[in-house]
């Protein structure tokens, strides 16, 4: 018999299985780190004599949400009186001229572990430097989709380079037990010249299993818009 580390009870357990089951007075068995079995509660409590049980009545057990769209390092309460373009060519792209490594994985930790605190487990990240990305989700035990912030055009400097993100790809992608997935992170076509747009779509295309949809669109033959020639300075 497995060797549980907890049998956790809920008013229910949301199972999100193909089925997607909704076990009334339901359990999960908890070992080494990873859910092994689920059902009522009853049940459970037989198949796992003498296993640490925890009780939540009243809870549901679910499994937690993904904030698709984050830009966890940019503590977004700063400025927040500002109107949004302001804000923007005021605080945020100022910001990104004058930040360092250090101060861009030290924001981190306290994004990330809100995010837990509130029950979201997975976040899409856009951020810099996310090489401490990696490390804080490691740290903290989230799941991350590192998708920097990058410049292929040389009207901006303030932002990653492909070159950073390639390597990113090379050494954090599938790290921290597989949670720390890294994406290729153009996020603005006007971010990119021609040639630009052409290497990120190539790196896309040799490291990401899932290439962002501009680079499908583009594959499929579908008409991708060209970039302004003139674009806003925008940091999102």
């Amino acid at each position: 018999m497995t060797q549980l580390d907890l049998n956790l009870s809920a008013a229910a357990v949301l199972t999100m299985d193909a089925a997607r089951r909704v076990i009334p007075d339901g359990a999960l068995a908890i070992a080494r780190g990873g859910i092994v079995a689920v059902g009522p509660r009853a049940a459970m409590l037989a198949a796992y004599p003498g296993a640490p049980h925890r009780a939540m009545p009243g809870r549901v057990v679910m499994p937690g949400p993904v904030n698709a769209h984050a830009h966890s390092g940019m503590l977004c309460s700063t400025a927040a009186h500002m109107a949004v373009w302001d804000w923007l060519t005021c605080h945020v792209n100022p910001m990104h001229r004058a930040l360092r490594p250090e101060e861009a994985e030290a924001a981190l930790y306290p994004a990330y572990a809100e995010s837990l605190l509130s029950g979201v487990t997975t976040v899409v990240d856009m951020w810099r430097f996310m090489d401490g990305s990696a490390r804080a989700a490691e740290v903290l035990g989230n799941r991350l989709v590192a998708a920097p912030h990058v410049v292929c055009h040389p009207d901006y400097d303030h932002f990653d380079t492909l070159d950073l993100n390639g390597a990113q790809i090379e050494t954090l992608h599938c790290g921290a037990g597989g949670r720390v997935q890294v994406r290729v992170g153009l996020e603005h076509l006007f971010h990119a010249d021609e040639a630009g747009r052409r290497r990120a779509a190539d790196l896309a295309k040799r490291t990401a299993p899932d290439p962002h949809p501009l680079f499908r669109d583009r594959d499929r033959g579908r008409r991708v818009p060209r970039a302004p020639r003139q674009a806003p300075d925008t940091g999102d």
